[in-house]
């Protein structure tokens, strides 16, 4: 195929959407999206058509009315996005049913999905590629702030001693997943929730200390 075909130049694993310079399209200009991929074409700075994964396919196939005009294409990774980091820390919870205040923290890693492109697309500058580190950016802020308010209030009335909350790290990992699912800034950005993990519960060893010299003295 003569002319120019233009495909994925970057291979790094945190850049999620990577765009092309500008370009004026001719009758032999391709594009080839490998496995893995999405292409979405702008015209005039429009989204005009999508290609997907498959042969180098000519952009006038998709229309003679782009031959000439000022194109880009943004190419989508569709495979699963690497996790992400997530961590908050020096929470006070206080527990007057066990007599038991201490500060804690908790840790983990969280994956999202692209559901809609074209809303990813408006939230950032098209001018620059998007990368893993800039959807953390916009999420992670509200993975923070809803644990921190869930955490300080999870183990406060309950039964469960500063010494068994370990066991209820699965516990705390659904109740993020839940308390998250109603939160909007993942469907903003044109993101879906897919995994979120507890790595782990973490308590302030001072405070274990003084609750563990209270019991025994």
């Amino acid at each position: 195929m003569k002319g120019i075909v233009l495909e994925p130049m970057i291979a790094d694993e945190n850049v999620i959407v990577q765009f092309t310079d500008t370009f004026i399209a001719d009758k032999a200009t391709a594009i080839k999206v490998p496995n893995g991929y999405r292409a979405l074409v702008f015209a005039d700075e429009n989204i005009a058509f999508r290609i997907n994964a498959g042969a180098p396919k000519k952009i006038s196939e998709s229309g003679k009315e782009y031959i000439g005009k000022e194109c880009r294409v943004a190419f989508v990774r569709t495979k699963l996005l690497p996790n992400m980091m997530w961590g908050f820390g020096n929470i006070q919870v206080n527990n007057e049913r066990l007599k038991e205040a201490y500060r804690v923290g908790t840790n983990g890693k969280y994956s999202v999905e692209i559901a809609e492109t074209g809303k990813l697309m408006r939230c950032f500058d098209t001018e620059e590629n998007i990368t893993l580190d800039m959807l953390r950016e916009k999420t992670v802020g509200v993975l923070r702030t809803v644990g921190t308010t869930l955490l300080g209030k999870y183990f406060a009335a309950t039964d469960i001693s500063v010494f068994e909350i370990s066991a209820h790290t699965d516990e705390l990992r659904q109740a993020l997943i839940k308390a998250l699912s109603s939160e909007s800034v993942f469907g903003e950005l044109g993101l879906k929730l897919k995994d979120l993990t507890v790595d782990g519960i973490h308590v302030n060893e001072e405070d274990l200390e003084l609750i563990r010299n209270r019991i025994n003295g």
